[in-house]
């Protein structure tokens, strides 16, 4: 089968963290590597290539294959609807954790099959299932993972397909298939960049978040030696691990840095970690940054201990502040991120920016409590939404009532990016924390997050409404 993934365009640029990150389409390349054994495979990016017709004219797929986070769930809709109207013999699939988690926003007319869950199983055996000569869509119904249309009508949800036992099997990323956009991909200041996926699930509760619930809440880990072989084949100087917290096996992450030291891999690297990890193994840092860690990806979510349990994170202040010590002793860029109640006062946000001020962190994230779809902060909140456009689930608008009145909350919200002390920037050159050339960009970045009006802007374009999309 001849089969076409595609990778949405971004929704309306109303203001969004690609300011911060456009990272390659990892869920695609890893469908691609299973696929190709038994079937030719292409990957289109279109958030840098949107000639979707024109590939669809050359190429000629008998499957196309799109996945999407909540904000791009419009995207990847009109995407398959126009799929369906120029080639309407191709069969089109959504999958992806928003389908998983919500599978009825895909149930449409140019929709064929939903893939729920891992897809690495689910998606070569429906292709299997569709090559079989004198198939019939019946067929279909023997793939576990799938939701389906039977006859162009009946939706059909076959049984639930078992999480891999092992990720070890998974082959590599077929990062070739999006070699024309490698030079593209970054993250923050590093670019071109790539990512790669050691684990899967998330062994904490955060209501905040879906990625437990997607996997059952279940972790899986990929072994030592299986992480540094894709390291090697990494062909990017800069490496980032976007596992929800790369180092929570703590002798996993110790032995991959062993393997990495002995095998003479060169590389920066950046991660995401809890502060808990981090403050409980300070020697792992420093085995970590002596191999090139630059960069740590850390939710301290709030400077408040009522906050962080309101939201179930399960760590304390105290272990948040020692994290950041640990990282500021060791030059470590902690892009920490904070969480901002909707029902926040002027005067909470005044506290939130004096306390990443007075910690040091240089490059902050801020993102507005927001019940993505999926999780439990959905279920419990989902009558106050004020509006149900997805577009505006990116964590940078509030989908929430404010106390404060909106614009009003906009500014306060968009100021937390400026620091009040203009040379604070400076001082951290000064101390060697980090270089002009990055301290230039950074500056870039958090002026134009700094302007509240972005946000008001993609409120304006969409509105507010207590409807239901």
């Amino acid at each position: 089968m001849k089969t076409l993934l595609v990778q949405p365009p971004p929704p309306p640029d109303y203001v969004g963290f690609r300011r911060t990150a456009v990272p390659e389409p990892l869920a695609l390349e890893c469908i691609a590597a299973v696929v190709r054994p038994a079937h030719e495979v292409r990957i289109l990016d279109m958030r840098f290539d949107c000639r979707l017709q024109e590939v669809l004219a050359e190429y000629q797929p008998d499957v196309v294959g799109v996945t999407c986070l909540t904000t791009e769930v419009y995207s990847a809709q009109a995407l398959l609807k126009d799929v369906k109207a120029l080639r309407p013999q191709t069969f089109t699939v959504a999958g992806g954790l928003h389908a998983s988690l919500l599978p009825e926003d895909f149930r449409l007319p140019y929709v064929d099959a939903l893939v729920i869950g891992e897809g690495e199983v689910t998606f070569p055996v429906l292709l299997d299932a569709l090559a079989r000569a004198g198939a019939s869509r019946d067929d279909l119904a023997q793939v576990p993972g799938l939701v389906w249309r039977r006859d162009g009508e009946e939706w059909v949800t076959n049984k639930d397909r078992a999480l891999m036992p092992s990720l070890d099997v998974l082959p590599m990323p077929a990062r070739d298939l999006t070699a024309a956009w490698a030079k593209d991909y970054f993250f923050l200041f590093d670019q071109p960049h790539s990512i790669m996926a050691t684990s899967r699930g998330c062994p904490f509760r955060c209501n905040f978040c879906s990625v437990w619930k997607f996997y059952h809440k279940k972790c899986r880990y990929m072994s030592a030696e299986r992480v540094v072989a894709e390291i090697e084949q990494i062909p990017t100087r800069t490496v980032s691990f976007v596992d929800d917290n790369f180092l929570a096996n703590v002798p996993r992450a110790f032995k991959i840095a062993e393997l990495i030291k002995s095998r003479g891999i060169k590389k920066e690297f950046g991660m995401q970690a809890r502060t808990d990890t981090i403050s409980k193994h300070p020697d792992l840092l420093e085995t970590w940054r002596a191999l090139g860690l630059e960069t740590v990806l850390i939710g301290f979510e709030s400077a408040s201990q009522e906050k962080l349990d309101a939201v179930s994170k399960g760590a304390t202040v105290e272990q948040n502040e020692l994290a950041m010590d640990i990282l500021n002793r060791l030059h470590v860029h902690m892009w920490g991120a904070f969480i901002v109640d909707p029902n926040f006062t002027t005067e909470d946000f005044h506290q939130l920016k004096r306390y990443r001020e007075e910690k040091g962190i240089i490059y902050p994230q801020f993102t507005i409590l927001t019940p993505l779809p999926g999780t439990d902060l959905y279920r419990d909140r989902y009558h106050e939404l004020v509006t149900h456009d997805y577009r505006l689930f990116d964590a940078l608008h509030a989908v929430l009532p404010t106390r404060l009145p909106r614009e009003e909350f906009y500014k306060e919200f968009a100021s937390l990016y400026r620091p009040d002390n203009p040379g604070l920037i400076y001082d951290w050159i000064s101390s060697g924390r980090i270089t002009m050339e990055r301290a230039r960009k950074a500056r870039k970045i958090l002026m134009e997050l700094g302007n509240y009006e972005n946000f008001l802007r993609g409120e304006r374009a969409v509105g507010t409404s207590a409807a239901p999309h």
